[in-house]
């Protein structure tokens, strides 16, 4: 600072200037890097330099000028509405050079107009770029004289570059509280998250432990069922197989004559000891194909000789209503790998089901066909027809799509579920279509060959 003080009033000569920039660095180190802070030491440095001047630090704002701070009376010695004092601030701001602007001083300050006659304002740039001004009381004399006016200039390229580093700060700044608040923004956000999906988590565990619980539950109980079919199953086919073989006897009269009133009570006794049995066996099918334990004897099979099979056993029956039973199939069919005797209780189910639900005088169609690897059979017949909810339901075990019709007609409702699984055990699939009051078509694929992917 003696250095400085030592300096007052003189000119700025070889080595000042250097010490001028040293003295802004320390005094810019002390007051801190804002805008206001550089500008009060720049002005308080030239002030220690070169006395107690007016001088002023300007920055450039939008189309106008801003006034950053200032030192000396600088609003009695320099009026900013003064039109002319404006013209010489523009002017220096457009062309990036020092300009000297004569004052007209009040006689407040005539004092001061003997020591200055007016303001020198000179551009704080960067590279081209006018970022303000720095103005400062001299002579006309001085704001000639490029020794004194020089390092003036390199002043202002200094503190342009201050200002740049301070507004670089303020947005670096700026950007890091930002970059901060979202951070811990997301963080708090993250965090709720990570506290709900640990309470989802809990919550699936506790669902999951009951599910499996119920699951166990439901497997029990169906286990219990499917040893319950078998068990009731077995137990009744032994005394109906024996009541079945009396009622032969008694009919054939072999203990005995019989009059006509006894034969037709019998016969209706027989009738009905045979629909029970067979009852009895499609439940034992069920629960086999339920459990996996439905065995198939996979061999070579013609399923047009299948067809030719069901229509004669089932002709009689649809004679029975009146309802026309025709087949269209040829002995060309290929030949497919399969469980004969399992396929034909297939067919036989679905024509059996149609006869039933076929109003007298109605017509079935039986139709077997090639489709690439696959055989298409189709049972079609114009009975009352499904709606479509009742289509998705049709194939399900003791599914009554008309509960009246059904017990009408008679059966358990377990042909079609029986059929469905043994078509799925072949890699095969049954469908339906049909339309309410418009009969109905039953159909299933079956793979020609046993390497044969499963119908998609």
């Amino acid at each position: 600072m003696k250095k400085m003080m030592d300096m007052i009033g003189k000119k700025w000569r070889g080595n000042a200037v250097a010490d001028v920039l040293s003295a802004f660095m320390q005094a810019w180190e002390m007051q801190g890097p804002d805008e206001i802070s550089i500008s009060s030491g720049t002005l308080d440095v030239v002030r220690a330099y070169l006395g107690d001047r007016a001088c002023c630090i300007w920055k450039k704002q939008g189309d106008g000028i801003l006034k950053i701070c200032e030192r000396g009376m600088m609003d009695l010695f320099f009026s900013e509405k003064d039109p002319e004092h404006q013209v010489a601030l523009k002017r220096a701001m457009v062309t990036g050079s020092s300009e000297f602007d004569l004052c007209r001083l009040t006689p407040m300050v005539e004092d001061i107009h003997m020591r200055f006659d007016g303001l020198l304002h000179i551009p704080i740039k960067s590279r081209e770029d006018v970022m303000g001004l720095f103005s400062l009381a001299v002579t006309k004399k001085e704001s000639r004289d490029r020794e004194f006016v020089q390092p003036l200039e390199s002043l202002g390229r200094l503190v342009a570059i201050a200002l740049n580093y301070s507004r670089d700060q303020e947005e670096n700044l700026s950007r890091e509280r930002r970059l901060k608040a979202e951070v811990e923004a997301t963080t708090h956000e993250l965090s709720e998250t990570n506290e709900r999906l640990i309470a989802r988590v809990r919550e699936l565990k506790t669902l999951y432990a009951e599910l499996q619980k119920r699951v166990e539950e439901l497997t029990n109980a169906n286990r219990a069922k499917d040893e319950f079919l078998s068990i009731v199953s077995h137990e009744l086919r032994t005394p109906l197989t024996s009541l079945s073989g009396f009622l032969s006897v008694l009919l054939d009269e072999e203990a005995g004559p019989i009059s006509e009133q006894q034969r037709k009570f019998l016969g209706i006794a027989k009738q009905s000891a045979t629909r029970l049995n067979l009852i009895i066996s499609d439940l034992l099918d069920v629960s086999r194909i339920e459990s996996g334990r439905l065995n198939l004897e996979m061999g070579e099979c013609s399923l047009h000789d299948i067809l030719v099979t069901s229509h004669e056993g089932l002709k009689a029956a649809a004679a029975n209503k009146s309802i026309q039973l025709r087949l269209h199939s040829l002995p060309t069919l290929p030949k497919i790998w399969g469980d004969p005797s399992r396929l034909q209780q297939v067919v036989d189910n679905i024509v059996s089901n149609a006869i039933k639900f076929t109003d007298r005088g109605g017509e079935i169609d039986i139709s077997g066909e090639e489709k690439g690897d696959f055989l298409l059979i189709s049972i079609r017949d114009t009975g009352p027809g499904l709606a479509p909810q009742e289509q998705e339901k049709v194939f399900d075990m003791f599914y009554q799509a008309d509960a009246s019709t059904r017990r009408s007609a008679g059966g358990a409702g377990l042909g079609l579920a029986i059929a469905r699984g043994i078509v799925n055990m072949h890699g095969g699939q049954i469908m339906v279509q049909s339309e309410k009051g418009k009969g109905a078509t039953f159909s299933f694929l079956i793979p020609r060959k046993r390497e044969q992917k499963k119908a998609a």
